[in-house]
Formats: C-alpha cells, structure tokens, sequence
C-alpha cells in the first residue's frame, strides 16, 4: 500500500510540475526543490516512526528527492528560475524523473511492506545461526579444495524444555528462510526447528560469518529448464547428484545437532529431544527429506510440500521414469496443488503415474492432500513477501496469505501426531 502512495503522490507532484512549467513557461526550480527535500523529509521521519519499515525499502527514494532537491537549489543558485523554450525537452525530463522513482523504490516494489504472518503458538520465539563446516566432505562448487559449509537458521521457544526437532529444506534457487512463517509456527507451539541453507543451491545464503554465496548459474539454469532440454537418461544423472548433495548436507546436519545434544550444549540444543525428529522442505528440499526418510532410522515423519519425489526415480528412459516399489517406511505427508494433481504430473511423465502419487499409494502410512486454486509458490511465503517475484514461478488464483497460514496449520497438526503422540489428526484430502 505504501508503496503505491509514494509513487502516487510522486507522479502526481511531477506531472503537476510539467503543467505548470508548460503552461507557466518558466522552470521553477525553487519549489521543487521545496516539495522533493519535504517529500524527503516527511518518508525520513516516517521510517523514524515505524509507519515505514526497512530501511533498503525507502532509503533510495529518500536518497533521490534529497539528490534531486539540492540539484534544483544549486542549479537556481547558478541560473535562476528560466524560462522554457523546449518544452519537449521538459516532457522527457519528466518522464526520465517518474522512471527514477521507480528505480529508487525496485525493492520497494519487488517487496511491498507486509503485515508479518501472525503464529497461533504461545511460546515466545529465539533464533540462532550457526556455520558448520564438513570436515568430510570437498565443496565440489568451488575451485580452491575448500570443505564444504553448511548454514543452519534455528527457531526454538525461549522457555527452557524438551522440545521435539524439525529439520527443514528450501527449494531450488531459493533461501532457507524460504518457509520463516511455517518455522515460526512451529516454534511458538513447542519445536525446535532447524533451517538448513544448501550452499550453490540457495539463491544466496549469508552465513555466520557474513560471508554471502549466491547460487551456483548452471544449477540453476538445469533445474528450472533442465527437463525441456535434456533427455530423462540426463536428467536423472543430475537429480541423482542434487539429491546426494542435499542429503549428505542434511545428514551432516542432523548428525552436528544429535552430538551438541548429546554433549548437553547449551542454548537451542539443551531444548532438543533427539528421540522426536520431523522432516519437511519445499519443492527440491521436500524431495531431498522423502529421500533422507529413506536413509535414516533416528526420523518419525515426513513432508513434502510440492516436491517431487526425485529419490524415488530408480531408472529413465525415453518414455519416462521408474521408481522405487520399496514401500516407504515411515508416516508421510505429500502435500500439492491441484495443478499438480491435474494436469502438471501427466505434462511431465506422460501417461505414467506421477512418482509422487506411486510412493503414497504403495506406503503403509501415507496420505495425499490437494490445495485447490494454488500453485508451486503458494507452499511458502514468497506470494505474500513479493507477489511480483512469486508470479514469475507460479502462484494459484487463491489468496496466498489463507493459503500458507493453511498449509502451516496442516504441518503443525501432522508433526503434532507423529512427533508429540497426539491422537487427533483431522487432515483433509483437499483445502
């Protein structure tokens, strides 16, 4: 909403100025040097005030009128108020001023100031950061030998305790912050959760250090356009590949944790029970917790949050894929849109049965649920932080924030059952 106003209240204020100056002849660079340093002023004390939040939000815009009204002072100064003989030349100014509000305020625009997802919880939540480097393992991204590093965001309650433990992976080419709002909501009703950062898989990712490493190019350009220009024999060579990665980066993980904890560390570890471990992630970091499921005795639920399913490809050719007809050996939760459900598993695997839906039906303990009207993004906060970047990868006609605060709701209520014991679990096949 803010950010419409401001670029309201700007294009109006200039369009205004062009008027004036046309009809007027004349530049009148004392006023508007007058109205951008108030304009400035007033965003300024706006942010002081909190009615502005995120200072990388407003700071350019603020920053620009200041610029341009000093600009009208010391060209007034130089030359006085003239009068205008190329109004042509005055219309292109304008609209070169409008394209630089613009500008200033991308970020702005890219990630309007929202209300934060409230949680349902009662307990107060801590966050902590920690960069853990593996010792085992060469970072196969990197050119110098170095070991790779694995960043980890923790949300845990602030009241001391034993709380169960929920590991969680991003997407492809996003942040582990990705899913904050399904985080937090599991910390405020008594989980510790742990937030795993895959290096060269995230968009970017700042860890403990301050150091930032941003995605890996060719990974990216494969996974979202792998599929459309790569045999499936190719393919599954690189799902193969991510899949290691990942899980190896999680089992490292859940490995550090269990030692802190078993040394009785303090801090979020003190609040671990290691007897009670979730796991869930997004899109390629749902997959990567189904395949860790796979590999682990210590986890006692999963979920996938529209992911498919890539450890379970056991074969490719070029009709398809064949999966894995082991029955999956513990409680999981396969959670998708209906445009997955529909017609996205049959565009992408032809007449076979989506892998996904193959692994629920042949598992003891497995279900199936359906969001109708969503889409890939709309299991995880990115439509209600930045609806434009959400957009760009696919959002339903849904409203996001009822869509995520449900799918958040549906998480807690499945680790709730298989994680603290709780009888209850009313989990609908579709929302």
């Amino acid at each position: 909403m803010w950010t419409k106003i401001i670029l309201s209240v700007l294009a109006v204020l200039e369009i205004g100025f062009l008027g004036w100056d046309l009809v007027s002849k004349t530049t009148h660079y004392r006023l508007k040097a007058v109205f951008r340093l108030g304009a400035a002023a007033i965003l300024t004390l706006l942010m002081a005030s909190g009615v502005l939040q995120g200072v990388s939000r407003y700071a350019g815009i603020i920053a620009l009128l200041t610029v341009m009204g000093i600009v009208s002072l010391i060209t007034l100064r130089k030359k006085g108020e003239r009068e205008i003989n190329k109004p042509v030349r005055r219309v292109w100014r304008s609209v070169g001023s409008m394209a630089l509000y613009l500008t200033a305020m991308i970020l702005a625009i890219l990630f309007p100031q929202v209300e934060e997802i409230a949680v349902t919880g009662d307990y107060a939540i801590q966050t902590q950061l920690y960069t853990w480097q593996d010792e085992a393992r060469a970072e196969t991204f990197a050119k110098n030998g170095e070991k790779r590093s694995v960043t980890v965001q923790f949300y845990y309650p602030e009241a001391a305790g034993r709380y169960p433990l929920a590991l969680y992976s991003h997407g492809a080419a996003s942040t582990m912050d990705a899913n904050d709002s399904t985080c937090r909501e599991l910390a405020s009703h008594g989980y510790v959760v742990a937030a795993v950062a895959h290096p060269y898989h995230a968009m970017f990712v700042t860890d403990a250090n301050g150091v930032t490493t941003s995605v890996d190019s060719e990974f990216m350009q494969l996974s979202m356009s792998g599929p459309l220009t790569h045999t499936n024999e190719e393919m599954l060579a690189y799902y193969r590949e991510w899949m290691k990665t990942r899980t190896d980066d999680l089992h490292f993980v859940l490995d550090t944790i269990l030692t802190h904890t078993a040394r009785k560390d303090a801090d979020v570890f003190a609040r671990i029970d290691p007897e009670h471990i979730g796991l869930f992630g997004h899109s390629m970091g749902g997959a990567a917790c189904e395949a860790l499921g796979r590999q682990r005795d210590d986890v006692d639920a999963v979920i996938v949050l529209e992911g498919m399913m890539l450890g379970e490809l056991t074969g490719a050719d070029e009709t398809g894929f064949t999966y894995n007809s082991t029955p999956y050996p513990l409680p999981l939760l396969d959670v998708n849109s209906d445009s997955v459900a529909s017609h996205g598993a049959e565009q992408m695997f032809g007449s076979r049965e989506y892998v996904n839906f193959s692994i629920v039906k042949h598992s003891a303990d497995a279900r199936e649920v359906t969001f109708r009207d969503a889409a890939h993004m709309n299991f995880c906060d990115l439509p209600v932080l930045s609806p434009p970047l959400a957009g760009m990868f696919g959002v339903g006609s849904r409203d996001p924030r009822e869509c995520i605060a449900t799918v958040n709701g549906i998480v807690l209520e499945y680790f709730d059952h298989y994680l603290k014991n709780e009888t209850s679990l009313d989990i609908q096949e579709e929302y």
